[in-house]
C-alpha cells in the first residue's frame, strides 16, 4: 500500500513510524510544507517537551471520541512506543518529560527512526489538490503522486512559524468538509484594564472565569501579568474556554491570596493602615496597583479583569477548532472520502496544558496506523 501523510508534525511522523514498523511492505510519503519536519515539538513544554500526563482524562478533552481512543492508547501504551524509540521519560507529578529535559532529544529520536525505516520525506512542498480516480488518490504538488490512502495531520493554526498555519483548510473546505473556525488557545489574554505597572509580576492565585453571572472555570496556579493583560498556566487553560466563543463578555476574577481568609485581612486592616496591609501581604507592584482603591481588601480576594481579546496564533500553544467530528467515523476515516484519515490537532479536539494535547496527537496517530485498511 502507498500512503501519503500530509504534515510532518509529531502526529504525522508517529503514524508513519508505527505503520511502517507494522507493515514494512507499505511505501509511506510524508509531505511537509516547511523546510523541516517536527519543528513544533521543539517548543513543547518550553523546550523540555511535556509529552504526556498520567492524570485522569475523563473530563479533560472536549470530545468523547478522543476519550475513547485515549482510554485504549493511554499513557502506558504511548510510553511503550516512546521507549521503543529510545525516548526515556520521567514523571514530575503527573507530567511526563524526557529524562534529558530536552525536546531536541525527542525530535532526534524520531528522525533517526524515520531514516532507519526508509520513510520518504518531502519538505518545502505545498499540496494544491488531491483527486480520487481509478481507486487511487492523485496528490498534486510540484508533480503528481499516486497513493492508496491519505492521512492528514496538518495541525491547527497555532505557532505558524513552526509549520501549523492552517493553509490547507481552504482545500479541505473545497472538498466539502465542515470546519469550525480556529481561535488561538492556551495563550495570554488582553484585558480592558491597563496592566503595564504589573508587567512581569508573577503570583500564585486562584483564577475564576465568569460570564453572565455563571462560573465557567476555576483553577489555582501561577498568573503572570503582562504589559497588556494576563498570562501563566491558569490563564492559558482559561483561554481555552474563551476560545470557544470570543464574542461573549467574560470577567476574570483573581484571588491573589487563596491561602488567606478574607476575615484575616479585615482583622489586620482594623489595626493597620492600607499601605501596611498591602505591603505586608502582596508583591510591591500589586500593592502599588491597588493603592488607590477604597475596597482594597475585597480586591485582594476578587481582583476583576474584563476580557478584551486573545493573543494571536503566534503566541498560542494550540488552536481551538478544526474538522468537525461528525465528518469522521469512529476510526477517524472521512465519511465523505474512503481512505482519507484525519489525525491530531486538525480535528476539533483540544485539552488544557499538561501534555494532553501531545497525547492526543500521538494517540490518534497510533490508532489510525492500526485501523487503516
Amino acid at each position: 500500500m502507498r500512503i501519503a501523510v500530509i504534515g510532518g508534525g509529531v502526529s504525522g511522523i508517529t503514524f508513519a513510524i508505527n505503520r511502517k514498523r507494522n507493515h514494512p511492505e507499505d511505501e509511506i510519503f510524508v509531505f511537509e510544507h516547511s523546510d523541516k519536519i517536527l519543528k513544533k515539538v521543539l517548543a513543547t513544554g518550553n523546550g523540555k517537551c511535556n509529552i504526556a500526563n498520567t492524570g485522569e482524562i475523563d473530563k479533560v478533552y472536549n470530545s468523547s471520541i478522543a476519550l475513547e481512543i485515549l482510554n485504549k492508547y493511554d499513557y502506558n501504551y504511548q510510553n511503550r512506543f516512546l521507549d521503543s524509540l529510545n525516548i526515556k521519560t520521567k514523571l514530575v507529578g503527573d507530567l511526563s518529560y524526557p529524562i534529558s529535559e530536552s525536546a531536541v532529544t525527542v525530535r532526534n529520536a524520531y528522525l533517526k527512526e524515520v531514516e532507519r525505516l526508509g520513510i520518504k520525506v518531502v519538505t518545502d512542498t505545498t499540496i494544491t489538490d488531491y483527486q480520487h480516480r481509478d481507486n487511487v488518490y492523485i496528490i498534486k504538488v510540484d508533480k503528481e503522486y499516486l497513493v492508496d490512502r491519505i492521512v492528514f495531520a496538518i495541525g491547527g493554526k497555532s505557532s505558524p512559524k513552526l509549520g501549523s498555519d492552517g493553509s490547507l483548510f481552504p482545500l479541505l473546505k473545497k472538498h466539502g468538509y465542515q470546519v469550525k473556525e480556529f481561535n488561538p488557545a492556551l495563550c495570554p489574554i488582553y484585558t480592558k484594564e491597563k496592566t503595564k505597572i504589573l508587567d512581569g509580576t508573577r503570583v500564585k492565585a486562584k483564577a475564576t472565569l465568569v460570564c453572565e453571572d455563571k462560573i465557567l472555570f476555576e483553577e489555582s496556579g501561577e498568573v503572570l501579568f503582562k504589559e497588556h493583560g494576563l498570562s501563566g498556566i491558569v490563564i492559558f487553560n482559561l483561554s481555552r474556554i474563551i476560545a470557544q466563543n470570543t464574542s461573549r463578555k467574560y470577567v476574570i476574577l483573581l484571588d491573589l491570596l487563596p491561602d488567606v481568609d478574607i476575615e484575616e485581612l479585615y482583622k489586620f486592616s482594623k489595626k493597620h493602615d492600607k499601605e501596611t496591609l498591602l505591603n505586608s501581604y502582596l508583591h510591591p507592584n500589586i500593592a502599588k496597583y491597588l493603592s488607590d482603591r477604597s475596597d482594597y481588601v475585597n480586591s485582594i480576594k476578587m481582583l476583576e479583569f474584563k476580557f478584551d481579546k486573545l493573543y494571536g496564533f503566534e503566541n498560542s500553544q494550540i488552536s481551538v477548532g478544526g474538522i468537525l467530528l461528525n465528518e469522521v467515523n469512529n476510526d477517524l476515516m472521512s465519511k465523505k472520502e474512503k481512505g482519507i484519515y484525519f489525525a491530531g490537532e486538525m480535528l476539533d479536539v483540544d485539552a488544557p496544558c499538561g501534555g494532553y494535547n501531545l497525547m492526543w496527537a500521538i494517540g490518534s496517530a497510533l490508532y489510525i496506523s492500526d485501523k487503516l485498511k
